[in-house]
């Protein structure tokens, strides 16, 4: 019993022992004092749209000072809406150590497409259907779509926020999303295709990076078979006469391929 009994208490006052102890080490974090300020920048694929540097400069922009302050999780909530609001930022991480160093950790943006608009506006869609401007130092190697597509640059925005009919303009959005989507994750069609084109009806059509044909794929209805059969014709039909043989290549209706001189 006196062996229970003494287990017992044991296993009270250890989680209370941590407790004071976690306790303990949280008020002194609170009251650490600033010595430095340390910012990194994760890119995709390189495409440093904003380097370190800038984000220093943007915070002490907004704040005097932090080197020898105490950081209060007050200052820290307003460091990370600071940086969340830079368009080029996808994900942010901020946080103080026991040491005294405040971190900024970034993850950018990764860019999928490249819209010009209507208003010739460009702008940039990322991974996650979102909007984001372009950057001074640094332009994105990817597709370009062109042709009936209203939208206006809004940082922020995400195309995938739908209106009911298809002719919408975020709708012409949203299937240009998941075109793009479809391309960027096939190895082949990644590497060939360049250029998309939305017609004012909605229809697509693409240019490949060789510029020596059109491919008029219509609505997104049946896309998989699409460019299954547009692959199966490329390689048994397309390079025995030659890419420059035909000039336009239609693959709106399912299992049929017309193509023009």
């Amino acid at each position: 019993m006196i062996k229970k009994a003494l287990y017992a208490i044991l296993y009270t006052m250890i989680p209370i022992g941590l407790l004071v102890v976690l306790g303990f080490a949280e008020g002194r974090n609170r009251h650490t004092v600033c010595r430095e300020l340390q910012v990194s920048v994760h890119a995709y694929n390189e495409n440093y749209f904003i380097r370190p540097e800038q984000i220093r400069s943007l915070i002490y922009a907004r704040i005097d000072s932090l080197e020898g302050r105490v950081i209060e999780p007050a200052l820290l909530e307003d460091l990370y809406t600071l940086v969340r609001s830079v368009p080029f930022v996808e994900k942010a991480n901020v946080y103080r150590t026991i040491s005294g160093e405040v971190h900024v950790e970034i993850s950018q943006r990764n860019p999928l497409v490249r819209v010009i608009n209507t208003q010739n506006q460009s702008y940039y869609i990322d991974g996650n259907g979102v909007i984001f401007p372009l950057a001074e130092e640094h332009t994105a190697r990817v597709m370009i779509a062109t042709g009936a597509l209203a939208q206006e640059l809004v940082p922020g925005k995400n195309v995938l926020q739908l209106h009911d009919t298809i002719t919408s303009d975020l709708q012409k959005m949203a299937d240009l999303f998941r075109l793009a989507s479809i391309i960027d994750k096939d190895v082949f069609w990644k590497a060939f295709i360049d250029h998309i084109y939305v017609t004012p009806s909605g229809k697509f059509e693409l240019t490949p990076k060789n510029g020596t044909h059109i491919i008029e794929l219509g609505y997104l209805n049946d896309i998989d078979v699409k460019l299954r059969n547009l692959r199966i014709f490329y390689l048994n039909s397309l390079t025995q006469v030659g890419w420059n043989y035909y000039r336009r290549i239609n693959m709106e209706f399912k299992n049929q391929i017309v193509c023009s001189k």
